[in-house]
């Protein structure tokens, strides 16, 4: 399995021959201090980047919760760029660069909300979408399909590692790339399943879904060595 890095093309898309994934991108990662249950401070949030930096990790996305039951588009762009800056202001030469994202919970309807394109990873027009722990409801299946005839924004499925399996199949078949928590890699029973959709090119981004601080980074270097022996 190669290791490389890959950039989005102009249109924002991502452009990923299979069999690839980027580990020095953490895709997924709550770091903002204060701005969702993530980080309680500028303090966490500084030793969450180091413990990234640590781990070999160049590039940080920024995802913090976006609740549409809970919260407009401006306001939580606003308290976004706000814990940003202060985060920005704290940052050291070397340390990983920080992109703006957010993990976004579907909502029915979702389709027709305004400003939904501001929400994708900076630079792209990457939605990482957020879906029901429970047993999706038809509703559900038809906000993801709305979303995706959309032509401003491009669907990926956060941590689906945390779905079932046949949904995500079923996502896979219709094209939906995926983005696993490198926690997934290490239950032994299921490893195999993500190996290959690694392998496969379904799934093109890593995310260490960081909350404080937890086991830290310790999961992507072991995710790091059990991906370089899959090779």
């Amino acid at each position: 399995m190669a290791i490389n890095t890959v950039t989005p093309d102009m249109e924002g898309r991502v452009n990923r021959p299979s069999n690839t994934i980027d580990l020095t991108l953490d895709y997924h990662a709550h770091i903002l201090p204060g701005c969702d249950h993530g980080s309680d401070g500028i303090e966490t949030s500084l030793k969450q980047i180091l413990m990234a930096k640590e781990a070999g990790i160049k590039t940080i996305c920024a995802t913090p919760h976006f609740y549409p039951h809970e919260e407009g588009i401006r306001s939580f762009l606003t308290r976004r760029q706000e814990t940003f800056q202060l985060l920005k202001s704290h940052l050291k030469q070397g340390d990983p660069q920080i992109k703006l994202s957010a993990e976004v919970l579907i909502c029915q309807g979702m389709e027709h909300m305004e400003g939904l394109r501001d929400l994708c990873r900076e630079g792209t027009q990457e939605l990482l979408l957020e879906l029901p722990f429970y047993r999706w409801p038809d509703t559900v299946w038809e906000t993801i399909y709305a979303l995706n005839e959309r032509g401003d924004i491009r669907i990926v499925i956060a941590h689906a590692d945390r779905y079932p399996a046949a949904n995500i199949e079923q996502l896979i078949r219709d094209g939906f790339p995926l983005q696993l928590n490198v926690s997934a890699l290490m239950n032994p029973f299921r490893r195999g399943r993500y190996i290959r959709w690694i392998k496969e090119g379904h799934a093109v981004f890593l995310g260490s879904d960081i909350h404080m601080l937890g086991s830290g980074y310790q999961e992507w270097m072991k995710c790091r060595r059990i991906l370089q022996k899959s090779r």
